[in-house]
């Protein structure tokens, strides 16, 4: 077992009901959370304290994003609305309306200027936050079936959808990179170096993949995903990735081996929906089903 890890301060509850996404700000001083209760909440993981509720979304609210200098954060859910926040005043700043079924993915460009966000509608639509307009800037409808997840990098979009397919759109060469997993894809994060896909599905497998031509360079298995969106990130600067599970573990892999080396139990036997790592310091979040969100500290 390369590292030991431990559960530091008791489970963050707050929310009634499942937790559906947890996310840190840039620097990881707070992190954020959505819920089946319509609720956000801004949270210091050091304390284990309540900083802010925010509530605006009529439905479940499904994904989160923080802008770059951590002053905004974007919102979406089953209302079908984005929702575009102030951190500090607690105020929406713009709602997005026009997808046609509830919202399950949303992402900022590099300098919050866009929001892309991705639909049960099998569409992506592309919001310009700096201006009044109602209107998409741009819309991606190739895929045939529900956005599940998506990440704007640089000049590129990158979609995981129910089809099967994950597409990576490069906007500012007008080019569409098509790769069939088969299996629906729940999860999708770009590597620190930008050359890797982590590409997690339904079949209780994760995959890392070569963004530039496909093909599989590591699997992950040994957590069970068949039915629920969960979602995986990287770890400790690409040297782990690390997953939910429906069998109420997180999980913990060697990038380079494949192999798993820690199996952790704080929510249950419940689902446990999504996973964000700090982006400084060893430590990671955790959220599921059972209504909590655990801070787990690695030494």
């Amino acid at each position: 077992m390369p590292f030991p890890v431990y559960s530091r301060n008791a489970p963050l509850q707050e929310h009634v009901g499942p937790v559906h996404v947890v996310a840190y700000n840039t620097t990881g001083q707070y992190i954020l959370s959505g819920g089946q209760d319509r609720k956000i909440i801004l949270w210091n993981p050091n304390s284990s304290k309540l900083v802010k509720s925010y509530i605006a979304h009529g439905y479940e609210v499904l994904d989160i994003a923080v802008s770059y200098d951590n002053a905004k954060f974007v919102s979406c859910g089953g209302d079908r609305t984005i929702y575009l926040w102030d951190v500090t005043s607690g105020a929406t700043i713009r709602r997005f309306s026009g997808h046609m079924s509830r919202v399950n993915t949303v992402d900022f460009n590099a300098d919050a200027s866009v929001v892309a966000s991705g639909s049960y509608d099998a569409k992506v639509r592309l919001w310009d936050t700096k201006s009044s307009s109602q209107r998409p800037i741009q819309l991606l409808e190739e895929a045939k079936d529900s956005i599940s997840t998506l990440q704007i990098v640089g000049s590129q979009i990158i979609t995981g959808s129910v089809d099967g397919f994950v597409r990576v759109y490069d906007l500012r060469m007008g080019q569409l990179l098509e790769d069939l997993i088969g299996s629906p894809v729940t999860s999708i994060k770009d590597s620190t170096d930008g050359a890797c896909l982590l590409v997690s599905t339904l079949d209780s497998t994760i995959r890392l993949m070569d963004k530039s031509n496909g093909t599989m360079l590591q699997t992950f298995k040994g957590h069970l995903n068949k039915e629920y969106r969960i979602r995986s990130c990287f770890g400790d600067n690409d040297v782990y990735v690390v997953s939910g599970s429906e069998d109420g573990k997180v999980y913990a892999w060697d990038m380079l081996s494949g192999r798993v080396v820690h199996e952790l139990k704080g929510h249950g036997e419940k689902v446990i929906s999504c996973v964000a790592y700090h982006p400084k310091k060893p430590q990671m979040i955790s959220c599921g089903t059972d209504g909590s969100i655990q801070v787990w500290d690695y030494t």
